[in-house]
């Protein structure tokens, strides 16, 4: 038995088609979207649409919901809040046709292996979609994600960042993210569990396609006056295959708050950064915070 899962794919149409071909080869028994499939990048409608069209098993993310929340109008008074939710009420705008079936989705799955075992497939962990497992991840906060009983497999996405890992009796495998790597490699990812001898075992898969070709899509289809400054941050995000948002927002939202700048003075002094000095301040911050 294989099982595919794919996760995070957010709207990179040149990434999972990417993946699609790859899958040819790898021929699983089945293949799963694990949610935030919509939202960051420029193509969620067709995304979406060829998703549905396979009939795979799929789940709701964290930005499913952030999709359905702006679909129904939700209210914004903060002014960095207004910018960081731009990105999902334009893929609310695209994909308003798809919206009921996407609401209905689960955010966890539960199937039983060959030998009976159960294996949860879930966006970020079976109690909830908004959090996830990290390389950094306790094994103590790994139980308590689990939930009880803990399952034989807990496979996910959520945070891009891959892991494979043994807790107890459970192998936790996070498959990072299709459309948008954050550990620094620019290359699609997705995960295979095979049951072999009576054992599951966890692959990760590497598939590269062109980022370039993402990129002019932005450019070309109007992304970024669809969903304003903080296309230029996804921007990053994609090239360096690093996450940006949440340090933007960490560095410069209070300062947008007090409107001692603008949005795009915010972006522009983001950008100019160096990779390195954006992790040093991010850092600084969240000491500051503990």
């Amino acid at each position: 038995m294989r099982i595919a899962v794919l996760a995070d794919i957010h709207g990179n149409l040149p990434a999972l088609l990417a993946v699609l071909d790859d899958l040819a080869t790898v021929a699983p028994d089945l293949v799963i979207a694990a949610g935030d499939f919509q939202n960051r990048g420029p193509q969620p409608r067709e995304v979406t649409d060829l998703l549905f069209s396979r009939g795979w098993p799929m789940l709701r993310g964290n930005h499913e919901d952030y999709v359905l929340h702006q679909s129904a109008g939700m209210e914004v008074t903060d002014l960095a809040d207004h910018y960081n939710w731009l990105p999902a009420r334009w893929t609310a705008s695209v994909t308003r046709c798809r919206l009921d079936a996407i609401r209905s989705l689960p955010i966890a799955l539960t199937l039983e292996g060959p030998n009976g075992d159960s294996v949860v497939v879930a966006h970020g962990s079976p109690r909830s979609n908004a959090e996830g497992f990290f390389p950094s991840t306790s094994d103590r906060a790994a139980r308590e994600m689990f939930g009880e009983p803990p399952p034989a497999v807990l496979c996910c996405g959520h945070t891009h960042f891959p892991l494979i890992r043994q807790v107890d009796s459970t192998l936790l495998f996070n498959v990072g993210s299709v459309g948008f790597p954050f550990d620094g490699d620019q290359r699609a990812a997705y995960g295979v569990l095979s049951f072999h001898d009576g054992k599951w075992l966890a692959e990760l898969r590497r598939v590269p396609y062109p980022v370039d070709e993402v990129i002019e899509i932005f450019r070309r289809n109007g992304f970024y006056q669809s969903v304003g400054p903080l296309g230029y941050v996804i921007r990053r995000e994609l090239e360096s295959a690093r996450p940006h948002l949440t340090a933007f927002y960490q560095l410069f939202g209070p300062l947008l708050r007090n409107r001692r700048l603008s949005i795009f003075e915010a972006v522009d002094a983001y950008l100019e950064m160096s990779q390195t000095a954006i992790e040093e301040e991010y850092l600084k911050m969240r000491r500051k915070r503990v």
